[in-house]
Order: structure tokens, then sequence, then C-alpha cells
């Protein structure tokens, strides 16, 4: 399970429970490219055994028999009953569609699921302040212009409205920076406002950087942003539309 931090609190994540291994790995690969910890179980009981250490902060569970089943010892248990659940199912029943209007869990999605809907079902379930904009965890080289030594790094975490800059050596909040950034083959400069800034000194437990905001962006460099980001979340979805084999 996921590590603790500086105050020894185990670190939030997301639970992923599907007893076929091609759908649990895809969305275990991309929730993490969302930037989620993530564990996996095969079965209802492994995935109780998990959330009795620590409960996750929500559940993506396929929607057969092994999601009923956990739904239902959930229910039961008042520690993990406010846990939201996402099912996920090929072909769903009446009975699912009816339990969802019903509130009975967060959201039902039928595959192949789709990256946005399944962004946003994610941040409604785990965030108090759900994200307009697909986050996505990348590794490109990058470079800022006129800071000097501290001008190379890396962005670690990119969206079509901001990224989040790795470097040993970042600039104060509020400072507007011009940064150069390659994604495949195509180069491209854009202008960005420090929105949070962490340097090791100050927070060891945090990656050193920051987090920035476009402010200034070319329309096409924008759009060719989202359509990367869409093209390789897509690759990890789950496509098949009949149900998981027991």
């Amino acid at each position: 399970m996921n590590g603790s931090g500086a105050a020894g609190k185990i670190k939030r994540y997301i639970l992923v429970v599907d007893d076929n291994v091609d759908d649990r790995f895809g969305i275990s690969m991309v929730l993490q490219q969302f930037d989620y910890a993530v564990c996996t179980a095969n079965s209802a009981g492994e995935a109780l055994e998990f959330m009795l250490v620590a409960p996750p902060a929500a559940i993506v569970s396929e929607g057969g028999p092994i999601g009923t089943t956990l739904i239902s010892r959930l229910k039961k248990d008042p520690r993990l009953s406010d846990v939201p659940v996402v099912f996920v199912a090929g072909s769903p029943s009446a009975d699912l569609e009816a339990r969802t209007r019903r509130g009975e869990f967060a959201a039902f999605l039928k595959k192949p699921l789709n990256v946005e809907e399944f962004y946003r079902v994610i941040q409604a379930a785990m965030e108090k302040t759900p994200r307009r904009n697909i986050r996505f965890a990348v590794f490109l080289k990058a470079t800022i212009e006129n800071v000097g030594e501290g001008g190379e790094g890396y962005v670690t975490v990119l969206s079509e409205s901001g990224m989040f800059y790795k470097t040993l050596d970042p600039q104060a909040r509020n400072a507007r920076l011009t940064v150069n950034l390659e994604i495949n083959d195509r180069r491209m400069q854009v202008e960005a406002s420090v929105v949070s800034s962490y340097s090791f000194e100050e927070s060891p437990f945090k990656e050193p950087g920051m987090g920035m905001k476009f402010v200034k962006i070319g329309p096409d460099d924008q759009a060719y942003i989202k359509a990367f980001i869409h093209e390789q979340l897509e690759k990890g979805m789950p496509k098949r539309n009949d149900p998981s084999p027991s």
C-alpha cells in the first residue's frame, strides 16, 4: 500500500477492483496518469482487506457480481459506507441503473470509457473543488528563459491550462515566465504565471518546483496539448463492450 507522509498519514488512494487483469491494469494506469495514487484488488474480499488497513478516497469497481457484493458489504460497515464508488460495466443491468439514480453509489460508467467523462466523475468523487481540465502526469524536458542556472527543468504534470514545472530553483508566486517545451516533435513557447512554488528546503515532502497557469499560449498549441493528453489516456482505456468474465 502507499507510504506515510510527513505527519504519519497514509496517502489517499483510489482502489480499483476488477477480476479482469486487462481492465484492472488499464483503469489503474489512467488514474495514475490523472496523478492519483492507486491500489488494486481482484475480488471483493481482497478489496475489503485493503480498506480495513486504510479506507480509500474512492473506489472504481467492475459493475458485475464483484461490484454488487462489494457495495453491499460497504453499506454494512460504518467506517466504509461513505466511500464513493464508481461502477464500470460493459452491459449495465436495469438494477444497476436504478441504484445509480437512487444515489447508492457515486456514478455508473459504460465501456468504452470516455476520457473527459471519467475524469469529471473521478474529480467529483475525490475533490472538494473539481478541476475543469485533465491533469496528466508526464515527463517533458523544458527550459525557462532568463532565470540563470535554474532555467532547465521538467514538466511533470500537464493540462491544457497549465503545468507543474519541476526544478530545484523555483521562482516566486506571481512571477511571469517564458517556457519552452517540446511534445513529441512539436516545439512551443508559452507564457505562464507561477501560482504555487515549493523549494526542497521549505517543503521536503513535496516535489520541488512550480505550479504554473498559462497566460499566453497559441490556440493551436493549446489544442495540440489537449489532443496529446487524450491520445495518451485513450491507449489505456478499457475498450470492450462485453461484460468482464467471471
